[in-house]
């Protein structure tokens, strides 16, 4: 693209810088704030325009004094100073950001180079009065805080509208929305885009901080839902760099993915290449230069399997693994190495380890001491995956490709969790997912809050009465449930939660904070159990392999632990090893909530029934023991 700088835009392109990540650990803490300064140093280099931020400039709604400190020196540093501004604000100011004006036009302000940025998730507004980190830096003329939205049932955006010479350019932002939502006021044409009037004279910009990729029914932004009018997307949320321009299927517009500049996971998609854009707008035509950042911490990712016959020999199984392990790992911090970072910076590892015999596995956590001087996180720097898939029918090998993506999935949307998990090896007994997929849709769509429990307690009256009613023996238990659930009509549920006369449920073991309140402060209330304290804990903490250690351990749990009475924490706490903060929808609170009912629900039902037949068999002067009735 072949233009005068009088009419070329030159805009840099950044997202998910995630501030203040890693800010407790002696070793990460400074991470996010070099590739920040990295950032902020290109900008100043290329003598851009401004910058342009999709989201999530810090890693928590509410971050440090320190980190707000470090953020404020960094921006005045490179960005406030006596180079002029070269672009016209075209738009009324008023309409864009709550302050009312545009920072380099503030006469109390010395603006060289602006910042543009929305909110994302980690970073959106919060509390009574809806302030965020990102409302300071517009309040002290920092940055230019765009895309906020002030109603959930209807969204509109105002766009940004620039002019440099002959080139006019139009910033349509719209932050962090719940994906389901937003993907609902898609569907119901309630996202309203103010556009100028001769809009394709007009080089159109939509920065928005959504989930791309299909996450579950509609739990993800589809390309289809972009207007047709915009000319190119700036997506923020994903992590993976995709900074390369790629065309929608079905429309003009192009979707470009800068990525985040520092890793806050050990997900695969984290190590690939970090890079930032340069993107350059003359007239309707633009181009994106990729800068790739050099002060990101090195991020190996490998897999590998642990064959049955590496293992032999007269030395033990994890001794042989420990070794085999061990050479792989030493093997990816060298190519770490080589990818030329200082010597003294420790490359992050993340080896995925993948199994056929228990006796393989070894304790990872004290494994990987020995490489706390060579790596950045010895902790969690090996996971072992089990080859053993487990099914109904038994346990199944799985090949090499099978386990391409064995990693644990984070699904967030109800249909999704429920169909998947429930259907393979927790099969309900007594509710139905499609109860409780209705329920959950009317909590997250409608704001039902009383939904799920209604729904479980509704079931849970029908089929102890039902049971007491039929008296089945012990062993045809199981088999009476399952032609109960199956036999229910789907209708039945939907009458069931439209009747506005439904009485208040009693239940409080699923009382549940709402996922759609506008206080995203308000906190999940606290359910009754030890066990179920622990189960929230771990919600709050997004630890998935604690989510299926409790799975399993319910199995083994008494019917005193299950309903709360006297629950010891400590050989479950003991398990629960918590990581990063992670925004988790209601869908899965629910499901997990649920699944800690059922286990209760299932035991006291057996109980109840023993009970009737105990009381029968007395009444009918029977000689039938109570303990082996129970």
């Amino acid at each position: 693209m072949e233009n005068s700088d009088e009419d070329t835009f030159k805009i840099l392109l950044a997202t998910d810088v995630h501030l203040g990540y890693g800010e407790a650990n002696p070793i990460r803490e400074n991470d996010s704030f070099k590739s920040f300064e990295e950032i902020l140093q290109i900008a100043e280099k290329e003598q851009v325009d401004f910058v342009l931020l999709g989201g999530d400039l810090f890693h928590e709604t509410r971050p440090s004094p320190y980190c707000i400190n470090k953020c404020t020196e960094l921006i005045r540093k490179y960005c406030l100073g006596d180079k002029p501004v070269e672009i016209e604000f075209l738009s009324d100011p008023s309409f864009n950001f709550q302050n009312s004006t545009v920072n380099y036009e503030d006469p109390n302000m010395n603006v060289s180079i602006p910042i543009f940025s929305i909110h994302g998730n980690h970073d959106d507004p919060t509390g009574k009065r809806q302030i965020s980190a990102m409302d300071l830096m517009s309040s002290m003329g920092l940055i230019n805080y765009f895309g906020r939205w002030d109603k959930v049932t209807q969204v509109e955006v105002n766009p940004i509208l620039l002019k440099k010479g002959t080139t006019r350019l139009a910033l349509y932002g719209l932050s962090h929305i719940r994906d389901e939502r937003l993907a609902r006021l898609f569907i119901e044409k309630k996202v309203i885009m103010k556009t100028p009037e001769d809009v394709n004279e007009w080089f159109n910009v939509l920065i928005l901080h959504q989930n791309r990729a299909n996450r579950g029914a509609k739990n993800f932004i589809a390309e289809s839902f972009i207007p047709e009018f915009i000319d190119l997307v700036m997506w923020g949320h994903e992590h993976d760099c995709k900074i390369e321009a790629v065309q929608v299927a079905d429309g003009r517009a192009y979707i470009t993915q800068p990525g985040s500049s520092v890793a806050t996971s050990l997900a695969e998609g984290e190590a690939l290449t970090k890079k930032v854009g340069l993107l350059q707008v003359s007239g309707r035509d633009f181009s994106i230069l990729p800068v790739e950042l050099r002060t990101v911490r090195p991020f190996i990712f490998k897999h590998m399997i642990l064959d049955a016959h590496e293992v032999e020999g007269k030395i033990s199984h994890a001794d042989k693994a420990k070794t085999i392990v061990s050479a792989k790992i030493e093997e990816m911090i060298q190519t770490a190495r080589q990818m030329g970072a200082r010597d003294d910076w420790l490359p992050l590892i993340r080896l995925i380890v993948k199994y056929q015999d228990e006796r393989q596995v070894f304790n990872a956590i004290r494994f990987g001491q020995g490489f706390a001087n060579k790596v950045a996180n010895p902790e969690d720097a090996v996971k072992f995956v089990s080859l053993q898939k487990k099914t109904r029918r038994g346990n199944v090998t799985m090949n090499g490709e099978d386990v391409e993506d064995l990693e644990i999935e984070q699904v967030d949307r109800v249909e999704d969790l429920l169909a998947k998990y429930f259907n393979e090896t927790n099969q309900l007994k007594v509710l139905s997912i499609r109860g409780l997929n209705e329920a959950v849709k009317r909590f997250i769509d409608a704001n039902d809050t009383d939904a799920p429990s209604y729904i479980i307690e509704n079931q849970e009256t029908y089929t102890l009465e039902k049971l007491i009613e039929l008296k089945p023996e012990e062993d045809e238990l199981e088999g009476q449930l399952e032609r109960m659930r199956a036999a229910r009509d789907p209708n039945d549920f939907k009458n069931l939660l439209n009747n506005p006369n439904r009485p208040k449920p009693s239940n409080n073991d699923v009382e549940i904070g709402s996922d759609n309140s506008d206080n995203e402060a308000t906190p999940v209330k606290p359910y009754k159990s030890s066990l179920n304290e622990s189960v929230k804990r771990f919600i709050d903490a997004n630890d998935v392999e604690a989510r299926l250690c409790i799975m399993e351990n319910q199995e083994t749990y008494t019917l005193e632990k299950l309903i709360g009475l006297e629950s010891e924490e400590d050989e479950l706490e003991a398990q629960l090893s918590f990581t990063e903060r992670h925004e988790i929808p209601a869908s899965l609170k629910i499901c997990l909530i649920t699944q800690i009912h059922l286990k209760g629900l299932i035991i006291t039902l057996k109980w109840e029934v023993a009970m009737r037949q105990l009381q029968l068999s007395q009444f009918r002067g029977e000689d039938r023991g109570a303990g082996e009735t129970a």
